[in-house]
């Protein structure tokens, strides 16, 4: 589908258009998982990094190459201050698609481990990624911003955005709640 109109940024973060069918959402996340984040030996444990994970949902009408997707989140300095830089999280160089209507979840940890993943971050979602890295990605002492980028089936390039508040609590997923705002589940905004 072609664009009419020239793009435009919402207060919720999503560039739009007229006529757009590709659109991601980053629809919840897990910054801050249950439990100790480290062994003994000062290295976080497999299973909590598993337990570090991203949603991007696909809510518009076309599929969206894997290929195409990137996920950031925002650095900041030791005064929890956006430095204005961001870093890579995940991206994918795979053939397959995000259908609409599918979600995919992005772990922060190894898809080596994936056998130590609890049921509840294993979730029911239809595609899961792994960002391979050894360390907690996610800002839970600042809050963080996370950013898709991706590009539709013309080549043009999107992205949408949310955040959350310093101090998420232990466990809880957030969920978007109007707006780029991700609170737990059932929380105000100012949790």
């Amino acid at each position: 589908m072609e664009a009419k109109n020239s793009p435009s940024v919402s207060p919720g973060g999503l560039t739009e258009r007229s006529n757009m069918s590709s659109i991601l959402s980053i629809a919840q996340a897990k910054p801050n998982p249950a439990g100790k984040d480290k062994t003994s030996y000062g290295s976080p444990k497999p299973e909590q990094l598993l337990g570090e994970w991203v949603d991007i949902e696909n809510i518009g009408t076309e599929p969206v190459r894997f290929s195409t997707m990137k996920l950031f989140h925002t650095i900041f300095t030791d005064k929890c201050e956006p430095t204005g830089r961001t870093e890579d999280y995940w991206s994918d160089n795979g053939t397959a698609s995000l259908s609409p209507g599918e979600t995919l979840r992005v772990h922060t940890g190894m898809k080596k481990d994936e056998s130590l993943m609890s049921p509840a971050d294993r979730g029911t979602v239809k595609w899961r990624s792994f960002a391979g890295k050894d360390r907690f990605v996610l800002n839970n002492r600042c809050g963080d911003a996370i950013t898709v980028t991706w590009q539709d089936g013309n080549g043009k390039a999107w992205k949408d955005t949310a955040s959350y508040r310093p101090n998420a609590p232990e466990g809880a997923v957030l969920r978007r709640a109007g707006g780029n705002i991700l609170v737990p589940a059932g929380a105000a905004a100012s949790y």
